[in-house]
């Protein structure tokens, strides 16, 4: 499954983010940071090839759903193989609202990201941002990860300065070194 994640980021960098799959380690913390186990309507995107779809699979409570949109055809149906028992929608979150509508899934109490952010122009960032932010209620958790280090960047500032456009209340995680590259998670609220 990783060779597959390097050829999509190889084809896509700004797409896929990475170069190698998230580690478990922080596939747990940024499921537990977003009270997936609490939740009732999980929703991940950009899963990519599942390293985090899979804790937050073993987290869900009995009877609570899941859904993850994924842009990469590729990554969508390799992850949808490896996880039959998930929801994977081949899409895009700049039309979170649509597909939430389209398939019938309510507001989200987690939202689970692991896009790209800081390799995404601000324009893109805002309009995803946007429609999460306008898909959520005020007691849902929206959390995502960024890599240490990266994130002083002018492109990580960015990201974290848009972010506070949407939520009234951003905190950082401790930071995962058992990670390539070491990363944290921001857990936000509105």
């Amino acid at each position: 499954m990783s060779l597959t994640f390097v050829r999509e980021f190889i084809k896509s960098p700004s797409s896929v983010g990475a170069v190698w799959p998230s580690s478990l380690e922080l596939a747990r913390l940024i499921v537990n940071a977003a009270g997936v186990s609490d939740a009732r309507h999980v929703l991940e995107l950009g899963p990519g090839n599942g390293a985090v779809t899979g804790t937050i699979l073993e987290s869900l409570q009995p009877g609570a759903q899941f859904l993850a949109i994924e842009k990469s055809p590729s990554l969508a149906s390799k992850t949808a193989r490896r996880f039959p028992e998930a929801r994977i929608l081949e899409g895009c979150a700049t039309k979170l609202s649509g597909h939430l509508r389209d398939e019938g899934f309510a507001s989200p109490d987690a939202v689970v990201s692991g896009l790209p952010w800081a390799s995404f122009p601000e324009r893109l960032q805002k309009s995803i941002l946007s429609e999460v932010a306008a898909s959520i209620h005020p007691s849902s958790t929206f959390t995502s990860f960024a890599y240490f280090g990266p994130h002083w960047l002018p492109a990580g500032r960015r990201f974290r300065k848009t972010l506070g456009g949407f939520f009234s209340s951003i905190q950082k995680t401790r930071v995962v070194l058992n990670n390539l590259p070491p990363a944290f998670v921001y857990v936000c609220r509105k």
